[in-house]
C-alpha cells in the first residue's frame, strides 16, 4: 500500500522500516499511519505492522518525536 505524501511516496513497509531503523517516529510519520489507517484498506500484514509500532512505543524502543 503506498502512503502519498506530495514530496515523499513510501510504501508502509517503508515507513515501518525508517521508522524501526531510525527508533523515532515523527509528526509526519505519525501523519501517515493514521491516513492509512483510515482509509480502511489494511491488510492483515498492515494491520500486523502498525500493532508492531504500537507495541515498540509501548515498550519504549521507539520514540515519538514532535
Amino acid at each position: 500500500m503506498k502512503i502519498f505524501d506530495s514530496k515523499h511516496p513510501k510504501t508502509l513497509e517503508e515507513l515501518f522500516g525508517d521508522i524501526l531503523f531510525s527508533g523515532q517516529m515523527t509528526k509526519t510519520d505519525r501523519y501517515r499511519l493514521r491516513t492509512a489507517i483510515l482509509r480502511n484498506s489494511l491488510t492483515e500484514e498492515h494491520q500486523d505492522i502498525i500493532n508492531r509500532l504500537i507495541y515498540s512505543t509501548k515498550r519504549g524502543r521507539l520514540r515519538m518525536m514532535d
